[in-house]
C-alpha cells in the first residue's frame, strides 16, 4: 500500500507538471504534454484495476472538470481550428503541378509535374502529428476516461470532414426519407476515419449518452455558433444548412438496427423538443422561443 501511494503521488505530481505545459509558449512542449497526459490518463483510467488487477485501483487516475476542459480547448486550437485545411494540404501537400508564368496573349504552357518539395513534407508531418492529438482524445473517451459527452467538440466536425453525393444507390438512408449521404474521397483523409470510428465505438458504449452527445453537439453549433453571432433569423444562413446537413449526417447512424436505436431516438426527440422551447432568458414575456429554429433541426431524425 505504502508503494501504491508513493506511486500515485509521483503520478499525480507529474499529471499536475504536464498539465501546466498544456499553456507553454512553445508548441513542441505544448503538443507533447498533451500526448504524454492522454497516454498517463489511459494507464491510469478506470481499465487498471479490472481482469485480476484489483489491487491498483487506489493508482486510478481521473481528470477533473478543469483538466477535461483543458484537453477540449487545447484539441479546438491545434486540430480543428489550424489554419491549413485540407484543401490547403490538397494544393500544397504534393507540391501541385506549376502554372508557368505566361505572357498576355500567349499560349498557356503544358503544367509541370508534380514534385515533392519540403513544404509539402513539412505539411503532411503536421497533419500526421495532429492525427495522433485527436486520437489520443478519442482513446480517452472510448476507454471511459472523459465523459462520452466530450465527444461533442469531435463529434460536430463529423460533417465539415465529408460531402454529399447526389446520387447514391438506394439503401437504408432512403427508407428514413432522407438525401443519401456518401463521402468523398477526402472524407478519410484529414480526420473522417477518426471520427468515424468514434461515433461507432461510442455508439456500442451507451446508445443513450451516445445520442444524447450527437444532440448536444447540434446544440452547441446552434447556440454557439449562430445564435450567440447572428441573432434569431439564422434559418436562411448557410451555417445554419450546414447544421441541418449535420443532423442528416448522425441521422443515418440510427438507419441501421433501428429496434435498438428506438429508445435512444425517442430520448433524443423529447430533450431537442424542450430545448427549442426554452423560454428566452431575461424579461420579455410573449416573445419566440430563441431555440425554435432547432425543431427543424430536429426534423432531420423524423
Amino acid at each position: 500500500q505504502e508503494q501504491l501511494q508513493s506511486l500515485k503521488t509521483r503520478v499525480t505530481s507529474f499529471c499536475s507538471l504536464c498539465q501546466s505545459c498544456l499553456s507553454d509558449v512553445d508548441a513542441g512542449v505544448r503538443e507533447q504534454a498533451f500526448m504524454v497526459l492522454s497516454d498517463l490518463l489511459l494507464v491510469f483510467g478506470p481499465q487498471l484495476p479490472r481482469d485480476g488487477r484489483e489491487a491498483l485501483a487506489p493508482l486510478v487516475l481521473l481528470p477533473d472538470a478543469g483538466l477535461q476542459s483543458q484537453l477540449a480547448a487545447f484539441l479546438m486550437d491545434h486540430v480543428f481550428h489550424h489554419a491549413c485545411s485540407h484543401e490547403e494540404l490538397s494544393a500544397m501537400g504534393t507540391s501541385p503541378p506549376r502554372i508557368p508564368e505566361v505572357s498576355p496573349g500567349m499560349p498557356v504552357p503544358p503544367l509541370s509535374p508534380p514534385v515533392p518539395t519540403e513544404d509539402s513534407e513539412n505539411h503532411i508531418e503536421e497533419l500526421h502529428q495532429r492525427r495522433v492529438l485527436l486520437a489520443g482524445f478519442c482513446k480517452l473517451i472510448i476507454y471511459d476516461v472523459l465523459e462520452l459527452s466530450a465527444a461533442s467538440d469531435v463529434f460536430k466536425h463529423y460533417a465539415k470532414v465529408g460531402g454529399t453525393q447526389e446520387a447514391c444507390p438506394a439503401g437504408p438512408a432512403m427508407a428514413w426519407g432522407h438525401q443519401a449521404l456518401s463521402p468523398p474521397p477526402q472524407f478519410y483523409s484529414d480526420y473522417g476515419d477518426i471520427i468515424k470510428e468514434t461515433l461507432n465505438c461510442t455508439r456500442q458504449i451507451n446508445r443513450q449518452e451516445w445520442a444524447r452527445t450527437l444532440l448536444l453537439s447540434l446544440q452547441q453549433q446552434l447556440m454557439t455558433e449562430l445564435l450567440l453571432q447572428q441573432g434569431p433569423e439564422i434559418r436562411a444562413a448557410e451555417a445554419f444548412l450546414e447544421i441541418r446537413d449535420l443532423a442528416r449526417r448522425f441521422s443515418l447512424l440510427f438507419s441501421l438496427q433501428q429496434l435498438r436505436n428506438r429508445p435512444a431516438l425517442l430520448s433524443m426527440h423529447k430533450e431537442g423538443i424542450q430545448f427549442a422551447f426554452q423560454e428566452p432568458p431575461g424579461p420579455g414575456p410573449g416573445l419566440p422561443p430563441l431555440n425554435l429554429p432547432f425543431l427543424e433541426v430536429l426534423s432531420e431524425f423524423s
